[in-house]
């Protein structure tokens, strides 16, 4: 993995599966994720595309740093990436967390964008999916990152892939810990709550979007994420079986649906 010295002192580890020729899509993280949660996507997307993964600011390898955590910080840091890599375009695909992230950048540099994928993201934020936030900020608080990161399992992962995979339950936990500081989570949970409304950002998209949502899932509605897709005048699939994580609930599912759209199949 490589690492990105940001202007705003930041440190921004990176994988790029370099190819010439093609076009560029980066993947973008979820709160808790990293890089590693991308690799067998990145391997497939690869055959047809320069692909570009990283952990954003308290993700993963990449730490928090001194500065105050915001959307407007993380698309700046995503921008410095593409300009250090000399990418012009790129096709962004962001989940949850990651989908903020892609949202604010295209309204930051729209002429980066190519095609925009928002992954499990929803432009109405329910009732049920605050309180669950505010109940992983709390036990964060009131019990430390294993004891969250056991309180938001159910929460983000659908029955389907918890019934086959119960055995590996504490395995996940395990490697999330590993990959995670309670601090970096803290942090970005608390910037969470100062990002601008998604619905607002969505009316600044220019570019061809794509909104891929789970009937399951308990974070993100049917209504709010057809209203997103509205908003930013794209297009709405939904999915079922799954929970909140399509991309490893669903990965081939994920893959076919993803490259249709980058293909344009899907206009």
């Amino acid at each position: 993995m490589a690492v990105l010295q940001t202007p705003q002192t930041g440190q921004i580890h990176y994988t790029l599966y370099a190819k010439a020729d093609v076009p560029t899509v980066v993947f973008l993280n979820g709160m808790t994720q990293s890089t590693l949660h991308w690799k067998s996507q990145a391997r497939a997307f690869h055959k047809n595309f320069q692909v570009l993964t990283y952990d954003a600011r308290g993700q993963g390898e990449s730490p928090a740093g001194p500065v105050e955590l915001g959307l407007e910080l993380h698309a700046a840091d995503l921008a410095a990436l593409l300009d250090h890599l000399g990418v012009e375009r790129a096709n962004l695909v962001g989940f949850s967390h990651g989908a903020r992230v892609a949202l604010k950048f295209a309204n930051d540099y729209p002429q980066t964008v190519e095609r925009l994928g928002l992954v499990s993201a929803t432009a109405i934020p329910s009732a049920l999916a605050r309180t669950i936030f505010r109940a992983w900020r709390e036990t964060l608080r009131l019990g430390g990152l294993e004891a969250m990161t056991w309180c938001a399992l159910p929460t983000i992962l659908g029955d389907k892939f918890l019934g086959e995979n119960e055995a590996l339950i504490g395995g996940i936990v395990k490697a999330s810990l590993q990959r995670n500081d309670a601090e970096g989570v803290r942090r970005l949970l608390d910037a969470l709550s100062t990002y601008p409304d998604l619905s607002e950002l969505a009316k600044g998209v220019q570019a061809s979007t794509l909104v891929y949502t789970s009937k399951d899932d308990l974070l993100v509605t049917t209504e709010g994420a057809q209203e997103l897709a509205r908003l930013c005048r794209g297009r709405h699939i939904e999915i079922e079986g799954v929970g909140h994580t399509i991309p490893i609930e669903a990965p081939d599912a994920f893959r076919h649906t993803v490259m249709s759209f980058l293909a344009g199949a899907l206009d």
